[in-house]
């Protein structure tokens, strides 16, 4: 049976920061853990890549198997990163090694709804523009989806499609900030890394470790998003009982 994650707490980002300020503050309080979490997952298997196969980099600097690796490992950070985050919120410390308990479980899914997203987003893209931002802001939070409810009895597209109505501008606004900072960030740390040292196993680790970590931005935003938008709903559904308690 696949596990569902019950008590998750409830936010409100405050209207100063809103959304993308919690998503940041988020990031920037537990950078260390994450850091750590994105390590454990991404340096051996970097490390393998290098030393296992010819280095022999591609035009723009990945290669099918680099993909395929990122594919079939990174993802398990997305749980893991949700499990801890989670916990964080609820007032724990975070325990690492629960969250990569959780993570190996949904790890399967993760790989199965992954794959399933990328080929949806790229068709949607290929085939027309406008479509493939709808179907973007739709899987926006199918992984959070994925690793938070029960997805043996839920099904997470529809889930992910529901809590995405009424949010396209809203998605498409918060990802383009979040993506446009990745953007900038990533290209200042290519430029940087390629510039400053020899290229050798050591230096492509921490590279990859670097862009890994600091994609965990995207993440966290489908996290805040997700509690948001959830919080809402319940909040809602209270309203709601209380309304038709009163009429009785």
């Amino acid at each position: 049976m696949i596990p569902a994650m019950t008590n998750l707490p409830e936010i409100r980002p405050s209207k100063g920061g809103g959304v993308l300020g919690m998503t940041f503050s988020l990031f920037i309080k537990n950078a260390g853990a994450l850091l750590l979490l994105t390590a454990i997952t991404s340096v051996p298997i970097q490390l393998i890549a290098y030393y296992s196969f010819s280095y022999v980099p591609s035009s723009s600097g990945y290669s099918v198997r680099d993909i395929l690796i990122s594919m079939l490992f990174i993802t398990l950070l997305t749980p893991v990163v949700v499990h801890f985050l989670i916990g964080r919120l609820q007032g724990s410390k975070g325990s690492i090694t629960d969250a990569y308990r959780w993570g190996l479980r949904k790890w399967p899914r993760m790989i199965m709804y992954s794959f399933l997203q990328s080929v949806i987003l790229t068709a949607g893209f290929l085939l027309f523009i406008i479509p493939g931002f709808f179907m973007y802001v739709r899987l926006l939070l199918l992984p959070v989806v994925v690793s938070v409810e029960n997805t043996s009895v839920t099904n997470p597209l529809e889930s992910s499609r529901n809590m995405a109505k009424g949010q396209f501008w809203a998605f498409i606004g918060y990802s383009v900030v979040i993506q446009g900072a990745l953007f900038l960030i990533t290209w200042s740390a290519g430029k940087l890394f390629m510039e400053a040292a020899y290229s050798n196993g050591i230096t492509v680790a921490l590279y990859n470790l670097f862009i890994d970590w600091i994609s965990i931005l995207g993440t966290i935003l489908s996290l805040v998003l997700y509690l948001k938008l959830r919080t809402e709903q319940h909040a809602a559904t209270a309203k709601a009982a209380d309304e038709a308690a009163a009429t009785v």
